[in-house]
């Protein structure tokens, strides 16, 4: 009897709740017809598969067909593989390795091919972990997405949130870009809000409310050892830093409404004393700042029209320009340094829907990302500008309760993933281009 050469590869389970789809304004575009196959009978590379082959459809460019086989194609299989729409081919397999190897650690050559013309486009080996393998596969279809795709996505970083548990507590926690490998790193018993990730360090700063303020604290992911940060009175809360790390506007409200405040690490070193320069000085409501390379600060304030609106604090004149149009609700700005464009979200008719801002054009003008219903607040862009997460009230089932949970926009696609689940709200999502869930 002849055995076919692709297998069903079944189902795994690839997370541990459920992935929920929605959809905002999807444009038109046709993914690519892939074929990954993982060969022999094997559980690492059969997990291995399911979570690259998740990884590389995110980008809505590739569809792919996950298989199982007992050898590689011959180039007469690909070129009847090329025949029948497949336009890319890559394969995983476990190598016989000399020597020692750490326990539980194998070695994985993953291949891409051209169907077409046979030629190979991609082959490499990697060392893979059972204990790790989720954040391997990762690491694989990164390096695979510049050859297949031309760029690379949020496949290695990490993305913070908090998390309602009970009333009157609020945890942090971190996880993968797609809700996977979930910890919470501030199971504090109070209320902790509005996460911000350092720049340079895998530090992540945090307010947490105490009976007398809004403090804020830091925390370093790999030692886990918390920090108090500043305690004024009033909030303490939402830094944005420079590149570099020597620099932070955060919001301050000692004075009763919010201002932002500039701290300059190289200054109070010189005066040998912490110092904040007030930045920002109109009596009204100012927060979410981002600071800009060179020292502009993005932010929202409510001092013009008595509603929230998107403004720009120029660095050299240290005047204020409106960025949007002065009507409706307008909050929560994200500043991406790839594209120079902003994301916020804006009041439609009772939904709050995303929006963005290119601030490369001339003529700066808003651009409607999302149009489904239920509300999308706190945006936040992936470091390479084509992804958007945020928190979404949505339900799991029509007759079920709206509970907000992380979403992720890919803004080329207009396609929507939740990816947490659960009773539990889910707000203030923060991202960072690295695997700290990882540490």
């Amino acid at each position: 009897m002849v055995m076919p050469l692709f297998l069903s590869a079944g189902t795994i389970p690839l997370a541990q709740h459920s992935q929920t789809f929605a959809f905002s304004t999807p444009k038109e575009h046709k993914p690519l017809d892939c074929l990954m196959v993982f060969i022999g009978k094997d559980d690492v590379l059969e997990k291995l598969s399911k979570v690259m082959q998740f990884d590389l459809e995110f980008s809505d460019q590739l569809k792919i067909d996950l298989k199982r086989a007992h050898q590689e194609p011959t180039p007469q299989q690909l070129a009847k593989l090329y025949e029948r729409g497949t336009t890319l081919y890559f394969h995983l397999k476990k190598l016989e390795t000399a020597g020692v190897v750490d326990q539980g650690t194998v070695q994985i050559e993953v291949t891409a091919k051209d169907p077409c013309s046979g030629g190979v486009l991609f082959q490499k080996a990697f060392a893979v972990s059972d204990n790790h393998l989720v954040f391997n596969a990762h690491v694989i279809a990164d390096a695979l997405m510049p050859v297949l795709m031309g760029n690379k996505g949020p496949l290695l970083s990490t993305l913070a949130y908090c998390k309602q548990v009970a009333p009157g507590r609020k945890v942090v926690c971190i996880a993968d870009y797609a809700g996977r490998r979930v910890r919470d790193i501030v199971p504090d018993h109070r209320i902790n809000v509005a996460p911000r990730w350092h720049t340079q360090a895998p530090v992540l700063f945090f307010s947490q409310f105490t009976r007398s303020n809004c403090a804020l604290k830091s925390i370093d992911i790999r030692s886990m050892k918390q920090r108090v940060i500043c305690s004024y009175d009033g909030l303490n809360m939402q830094p944005s830093f420079s590149g570099d790390g020597g620099q932070a506007v955060l919001c301050l409200s000692s004075k009763g409404n919010s201002e932002l405040y500039l701290y300059d690490q190289s200054v109070c070193k010189k005066l040998k004393r912490r110092v904040f320069k007030q930045l920002t000085n109109n009596g009204a409501n100012n927060v979410s700042p981002c600071l800009t390379p060179n020292g502009d600060v993005i932010f929202c304030s409510d001092y013009q029209t008595g509603s929230p609106q998107i403004y720009l604090l120029d660095a050299k004149t240290a005047k204020m320009r409106r960025l949007t149009s002065g009507q409706g609700y307008c909050t929560s700005p994200s500043w991406c340094a790839k594209t120079n464009a902003i994301v916020y979200t804006r009041r439609v008719h009772d939904t709050l829907q995303l929006f963005t801002l290119d601030l490369n054009s001339p003529t700066v003008k808003e651009r409607q990302l999302t149009y489904n219903e239920g509300d999308k607040i706190e945006p936040v862009w992936s470091e390479c500008g084509k992804y958007v997460a945020f928190s979404y009230s949505c339900r799991d089932r029509e007759e079920s309760p709206i509970v907000p949970q992380i979403a992720v926009l890919n803004t080329m696609s207009g396609k929507v993933r939740i990816i947490t689940a659960g009773n539990e709200p889910k707000s203030y999502p923060a991202w960072v281009n690295a695997p700290f869930y990882h540490l």
